[in-house]
């Protein structure tokens, strides 16, 4: 859009709030206001006379809602940018408003500089008119260019436990704070949180974000780098984080039963992943307990599986039972790992030698620690930040060294393995 105003819709019931945001407005000469109107009907009617460039909708109008309005606006002009705008700053209106297909939510009444960079942000995601509509299926135009790095195809590190309580969270939040420190700023490191309904990874990194993966249900199959960046939140390590819904309720627009594949999968958080590994080198995931549809969808994808457990029997009963379902699913016994936490020789119990006996030599033995463990869940610091040279920060830093070295020497793939043919039945299995 080099050259050309930005051209701006106003959308509001109030004619003295249309005329405060147009005011605004004028203080950049590079915006220009082409329409104010007073009600989501007659944006929906008139948007495709005036082609605006970004859309200031308000939640709150009579008639048809912001929202409503939204949905129905971008079916007549999809390249569109909305921006709602609400004296609601709640979770739900904003997760409502992504999902209708707003890129952006401020709440009222804005700064002049908070609505200006919005505006700007959002003008640089419409695509230039005339210019082929990405698809979503490639993520390419008739170019060819990928969205993402012609040459990234990040590598996918899932944390899974079959129990509670063996500190799969701890452990994936401390790696990949851990593997970012061990290669360095150029690579990209991203943390995600499937654990779609309960997930703590933001509590445990002291974050609230602002938004969540559930923002991205609606958008999975349209998702371009300018849609992930504003859902994942940076941490200061420069990890960026894709956090779990912030309720169970939040989290059903990733879980319905339609959007689970034939193979057993969502496809929804597939779409997801397979988009976002082409932003990252590295994707460290953490779980919950269950071999679910998110789960199946997370063993398609994943390059690696770590394993963890503690030296108790019902732990290795579990992780030894779900060693065995992969291998009844044919699944690539070399991509699974296991992780001995909470690893105590001073005290009465199973030795992780007899484990490894039993099982599969361990990648890492992680020292237990309940107190910097649970000073670093308490406090919203992990432990690697916190605390870098104790036994248990040197055993994860460890991990990530391991797994680094164990990728870097990898040839890029230039196309993924057949899914459905490796894991046809699957669904059936379980």
């Amino acid at each position: 859009m080099a050259g050309e105003k930005i051209r701006v819709m106003i959308v509001d019931d109030v004619a003295e709030t249309r005329e405060q945001l147009r005011k605004l407005l004028t203080f950049d000469p590079d915006i220009q206001v082409v329409s104010m109107v007073g009600s989501g009907e007659e944006a929906v009617k008139t948007v495709a006379s005036v082609q605006p460039d970004v859309v200031l909708m308000d939640i709150n109008l009579p008639g048809i809602d912001g929202i409503t309005a939204t949905s129905k606006l971008l079916e007549v002009s999809p390249t569109a940018q909305v921006v709602m705008l609400s004296v609601q700053g709640e979770s739900d209106y904003m997760r409502r408003a992504m999902m209708a297909g707003a890129r952006d939510y401020l709440t009222k009444p804005p700064s002049a500089d908070e609505l200006i960079d919005a505006i700007h942000r959002m003008a640089k995601l419409k695509p230039i008119r005339g210019a082929e509509v990405l698809t979503p299926a490639t993520g390419m135009g008739s170019g060819g260019a990928s969205l993402g790095s012609a040459a990234r195809r990040g590598k996918i590190i899932t944390l899974f436990s079959p129990k509670g309580g063996t500190g799969c969270t701890t452990t994936a939040v401390n790696l990949a704070i851990a593997l970012q420190s061990t290669v360095g700023p150029e690579i990209k490191v991203a943390l995600v949180d499937l654990s779609l309904q309960f997930g703590d990874v933001a509590v445990f990194m002291k974050l609230q974000p602002p938004r969540t993966i559930a923002d991205l249900a609606s958008r999975a199959s349209e998702m371009d780098a300018e849609l992930l960046a504003t859902v994942m939140m940076p941490h200061p390590s420069g990890v960026k984080v894709l956090a779990a819904p912030p309720t169970p309720e939040d989290a059903e627009s990733l879980l319905t039963a339609d959007v689970v594949d034939e193979a057993g999968g969502n496809r929804l958080i597939k779409s997801i992943l397979k988009f976002t590994r082409q932003e990252f080198d590295y994707l460290i995931v953490d779980t919950t307990h269950a071999v679910d549809e998110v789960m199946l969808a997370l063993l398609d994808l994943s390059d690696m599986i770590l394993v963890l457990l503690r030296p108790v029997i019902p732990e290795i009963r579990g992780a030894r039972n779900f060693l065995t379902l992969l291998q009844k699913m044919n699944y690539p016994m070399e991509k699974a790992g296991l992780v001995i936490n909470s690893v105590d020789n001073k005290r009465m119990g199973i030795q992780p030698e007899a484990i490894e006996r039993n099982m599969m030599p361990a990648l890492v033995h992680v020292p237990l620690d309940e107190r910097i463990a649970l000073t670093a869940a308490n406090y919203g610091v992990p432990f690697v930040v916190k605390e870098p040279r104790a036994p248990i920060s040197q055993a994860i830093i460890k991990l990530a060294q391991v797994i680094h070295k164990n990728f870097s020497d990898e040839t890029e793939e230039s196309s993924q393995p057949a899914e459905t043919q490796r894991r046809s039945g699957l669904g059936r299995l379980l």
